[in-house]
């Protein structure tokens, strides 16, 4: 080429499309080293996720088992004239069963909680199980506020057990009467087992929801 007569413009081509190449091919490896790494961290997170979802079961299943207890305590005090022979040791149970309180559920959100804080949500592929996942842990926060309520309702109890001289961990027959005549008393047993069987719809809707994110999950394992 005129004005360069001693370049090889031959040799300028092949190295520029080398070097070309070269840069895309490093750019390549770079996205395969990155689709690698969130594939990781996805299968991490999703094993993760199993965890708490497990645990969020098991603590379910012994949450309704405490509030199926105070349910059947609250309707077996209120069913109890004064004049009725019934055990004592029955009575005795069912007014200590109630001031223990309902089954509480504390969601076991730590992996979501770091998929949140991280941006690491982005790393799950499946669009519809990431809206799953985003599902479950706003319902069970927006819906698991019985908590306070039933909190509230036990604390009232057993203020008022010590307001008639009843202490829980010692009931004796007087005081048994005591409880079953106290028109307060009976009033907050009364409202103990309707927040019983509140309890018991919130915390069987949980479980449905766990259920069927934890299959999913399990499906996209390919357990």
């Amino acid at each position: 080429m005129a004005g360069f007569p001693n370049i090889d413009w031959s040799r300028l081509g092949v190295e520029a499309i080398v070097i070309i190449v070269s840069v895309l091919a490093a750019l390549a490896l770079d996205d395969w080293r990155d689709a690698r790494a969130d594939r990781e961290l996805e299968q991490y997170l999703l094993v993760s996720l199993q965890g708490d979802l497990v645990a969020d079961l098991e603590e379910l299943e012994e949450a309704l088992k405490s509030d199926e207890a105070v349910e059947q305590a609250s309707n077996f005090l209120l069913s109890v004239s004064d004049r009725e022979a019934v055990e004592s040791a029955s009575r005795q149970a069912a007014i200590g069963t109630l001031a223990d309180g309902t089954g509480d559920f504390d969601l076991s959100d730590i992996t979501f909680q770091e998929m949140m804080s991280t941006g690491s949500f982005r790393v799950i592929r499946n669009t519809a199980l990431r809206r799953n996942i985003s599902h479950y842990y706003w319902f069970v926060r927006s819906f698991n506020i019985t908590n306070a309520t039933a909190e509230a309702y036990r604390s009232d109890f057993l203020k008022a057990l010590l307001r008639i001289g009843v202490a829980p961990s010692a009931v004796g027959s007087e005081q048994e009467m005591s409880v079953i005549e106290d028109k307060e008393v009976r009033a907050l047993v009364e409202q103990l087992g309707a927040t019983a069987r509140t309890h018991q719809d919130v915390h069987g809707t949980f479980v449905e929801q766990a259920g069927r994110l934890l299959a999913a999950v399990g499906a996209e394992l390919g357990d």
